[in-house]
Parts: structure tokens; C-alpha cells; sequence
């Protein structure tokens, strides 16, 4: 078997191969005995006829194109090793593409091998880009106002709510039914029955809660509003439009007072002191991971963008697949059909791929960079490192038994590899002095 390896763009190779018909004629007669197994051969058990009988049953170039699909399979291991061996940083990925180009009786079979590898490419000086970064981080500081709106916040969750026959007034719990018309003809999702609002709150377009103040329950009113000029929706931006409103009920919104005893009511304080201490730590550890979040996108960012290298296709690809196995998984979550998702953002998953090209070369530089960092610098996670990042994968599912049966456990581990060693890579990136 000889080969011949050419180096094509795009992170690409090409490797024309021949076999030589004596080293073959093996295969043709393994592929005769399984094409046999296969069929009824009268005077002979499944798997035992002879090649000459297969061959006449069946055509012998049935028996070439299997023994071809035999001898490529074989050789194609024994070539990737060789080259593997022969070329510093040859790494084939993703599923190769054979094309036969001579397949005859009597003749030696030779075909193309075009294969996409791992890109060679240089890293920009890492360490000092992760130091210049480094340089500029802000420290966690949490104010008392920040803290004050957190409490009421929480206050706000334990509100309670009553009955009341009186007008609206701001900060009460209505229940509405509405419509909403733009030249008489009802806008798309423009209705709603029985909608919970507290008036004040401005979640609508603005001024429609103003004409709620001083409406009783059974109330009916119209009114017409300008949508803002920015408005989310870009049709009805700066359009006139008609509200028709009931109102069903009118609740008065009771909030508890911070004191040591609401504190005390929540299960694990002592005091009101104690719940403000953990209210500003919890912000603090919230304001520190983004912080680091932050200073790591700067970085991997920074080192990608210095780093220029050719992508292969089927690494894109691969990464717009996986980003879109997560958008389906999270659509799953909230209980929603993929195909209504669909339908709500009037997107196909094409128009998907198209939108996250960009995103998806960025997120392939980005993992080749950190990859090549931890080879250089000798960074591996440990099995117990990996096992902890593999259970914290499965613990975002239901139930971690039935996300072991639907998830390749050699798959897992891989990922779990993979991402327990960048969190060693920016670790170490975050150190440098």
C-alpha cells in the first residue's frame, strides 16, 4: 500500500492511495464470505460458498466495492498512524471523505482520502496579554443602596395581597382583561384575559397604567396611546394605538417591614444585621464571578483575535450543531416544542446557523487557543478534577440516571476533560505576576 499526502487549505489534507492487487485479493475473498452470510446459496451453508459461485449470483463487482469498503478501513488506521508519527502536529478530525477512483478486476484499487485536520498556528505573547489584563481589575465594592434594594426585593416576594373595593391606586395588584387595536384591526398577541399587573410598575407601554389609577373593579375603559418611537416591536414604533380595558379586581399589596423579626421568618437569621451580612456577601461573590468572567472573555478574547490560523469547515460546523443542541435542550427545559420556538421567533434553524457563523469561528479560536496554551504550559486536569466537572454536567439535568442513559459516557468524560482543564488554563492565566 503506498501513499501520497498533499496539504490543501483551510486546514485541509488530501492523500491519494493505492493497494496494490495482491494485497486486495484478500479482502475480496473476506467480502465474498460476508456477502454470502447473507444470502441463500443452494448446496451451501450461509457464509461458505465459494468466491466463483458469489460472484456469478451476484455480479463480481459487488464482491470488488465490499472488499473496497474492507481494505480502506483497514489502511485508512494504518495511514493516519504513519502520518501521525511522520508530521509534527498532524492531527486528523471529523469523519474523512473517500472517493474511489479506480476499482477494477485484476487491477490494484486507488482512492482519495480528503481529511480535515487540526490547524498549526502560533500563539501571541499569552502572558503578557493575561498580565496587561489582570492589570485593569475592579474590585467587588457593594453599597449600602445596593444592598437596601436587594432587601426589598426580598421583602417585595413576601408581599401578601387583599381584596379591596376601592379605585386603583399605584403599587395595587389588578387583574385585567385588555385589547389592543391599531386602526381598529386587533395587533398579533394584542389580548389578554385575566392579566396580573401592579399598577406603577411601568412593565407596560408608557402611560397605560396612569389610565388604570382611579378605575374600580367591572370597570371598562378605552383609550388610545402612542407607542414609543423605539418600541420593541418595530410595526407599532411611534403608531397610535387603541387600549380597551376591564378591570376584574383590585388587590392591596401588603409588604413586610424589615426587622429582626422578618429576618427570623426567612429560617436561617437571627437578626436583621445578619440578613443585610449575607445580602452584601452574596452580592459580592455575584459582583467577583462577572468580574472574573469579565477578565477572562479579555483575555481569550484578546489571545484569539492575536491569533490567526485556518479553521476547518467541519470544526465550524461541529460547534454550530452543539450550540444548537443547547438552544433546544434550554427551549426543552421551559417545556416548549422546538418546532413552536420556531414558529414564536419565525427563524429556521438555518437562519440560526447563519446568525451564529461569527460566534461559532470565535468560539472554535478560543478552544484551539486554550488547548494549545495547557499543551504548552503542561496543564492536565486530574481524574478526580474531571469526575467533579462530569457530575456538575449531569446535575443540570432532572434526574442524573436518565441523563446517564441518554449521554455518551466517553462523550462526557471528554467534555468534562475539556473544560476542567481550561478552568486550570485561566487559573494559571490569572496568576501570572
Amino acid at each position: 500500500m503506498k501513499h501520497e499526502f498533499k496539504g490543501l487549505p483551510n486546514s485541509e489534507a488530501a492523500i491519494d492511495v493505492i493497494v496494490s492487487f495482491p494485497e486486495l485479493e484478500p479482502f475480496l475473498e473476506r467480502a465474498a464470505s460476508l456477502i454470502s452470510e447473507e444470502m441463500e446459496v443452494e448446496g451451501f451453508r450461509r457464509g461458505k460458498a465459494p468466491y466463483e459461485i458469489v460472484a456469478k449470483k451476484i455480479g463480481e463487482m459487488r464482491i470488488y466495492e465490499k472488499a473496497a469498503n474492507l481494505a480502506v478501513e483497514k489502511f485508512y488506521l494504518e495511514i493516519m498512524k504513519q502520518l501521525m508519527e511522520e508530521k509534527k502536529d498532524f492531527t486528523p478530525i471529523g469523519r474523512p471523505e473517500i472517493i474511489i477512483t479506480k476499482l477494477a478486476p485484476g487491477n490494484d484499487l486507488e482512492y482519495k482520502i480528503k481529511i480535515a485536520i487540526l490547524p498549526v498556528f502560533d500563539l501571541p505573547e499569552y502572558k503578557s496579554i493575561a498580565k496587561k489584563i489582570m492589570a485593569g481589575k475592579k474590585e467587588a465594592v457593594v453599597s449600602d443602596e445596593e444592598v437596601r434594594k436587594s432587601l426589598n426585593r426580598i421583602a417585595d416576594s413576601r408581599s401578601t395581597a387583599r381584596e379591596v373595593r376601592r379605585p386603583v391606586g399605584n403599587g395595587d395588584l389588578a387583574e385585567i382583561d385588555f385589547e389592543v387595536r391599531k386602526e381598529a384591526v386587533l395587533i398579533d398577541g394584542g389580548h389578554s384575559k385575566n392579566h396580573p399587573l401592579v399598577v406603577g410598575e411601568g412593565r407596560f407601554i408608557p402611560g397605560f397604567e396612569d389610565k388604570l389609577l382611579g378605575m374600580r373593579q367591572d370597570e371598562e375603559k378605552s383609550f388610545d396611546l402612542k407607542a414609543p418611537d423605539d418600541y420593541r416591536e418595530k410595526s407599532l414604533a411611534g403608531q397610535i394605538l387603541n387600549f380597551k380595558v376591564r378591570i376584574n379586581s383590585v388587590k392591596e399589596k401588603t409588604t413586610p417591614e424589615l426587622t429582626d423579626e422578618f429576618a427570623r421568618s426567612l429560617g436561617k437569621f437571627s437578626s436583621l444585621d445578619e440578613l443585610k451580612k449575607s445580602v452584601r456577601e452574596g452580592m459580592t461573590f455575584e459582583k467577583e464571578n462577572k468580574e472574573s468572567e469579565r477578565l477572562r472573555l479579555g483575555i481569550i478574547d484578546e489571545i484569539a483575535s492575536k491569533t490567526r490560523m485556518e479553521l476547518p469547515g467541519v470544526l465550524i460546523e461541529a460547534e454550530l450543531e452543539k450550540m444548537l443542541q443547547e438552544l433546544k435542550q434550554g427551549v426543552e427545559n421551559m417545556q416548549i416544542e422546538w418546532t413552536d420556538y420556531l414558529m414564536q421567533i419565525k427563524k429556521s434553524e438555518e437562519d440560526l446557523r447563519k446568525e451564529w457563523l461569527l460566534q461559532a469561528i470565535r468560539r472554535v479560536k478560543t478552544a484551539l487557543c486554550l488547548a494549545k496554551i495547557a499543551k504548552l504550559e503542561k496543564i492536565e486536569p486530574s481524574e478526580e478534577e474531571i469526575k467533579k466537572e462530569a457530575d456538575s454536567i449531569l446535575s443540570q439535568y432532572g434526574s442524573e440516571k436518565d441523563a446517564r442513559k441518554n449521554i455518551d459516557e466517553e462523550v462526557l468524560l471528554d467534555y468534562a476533560r475539556s473544560m476542567a482543564r481550561n478552568e486550570k488554563v485561566f487559573e494559571f492565566l490569572e496568576k501570572i505576576k
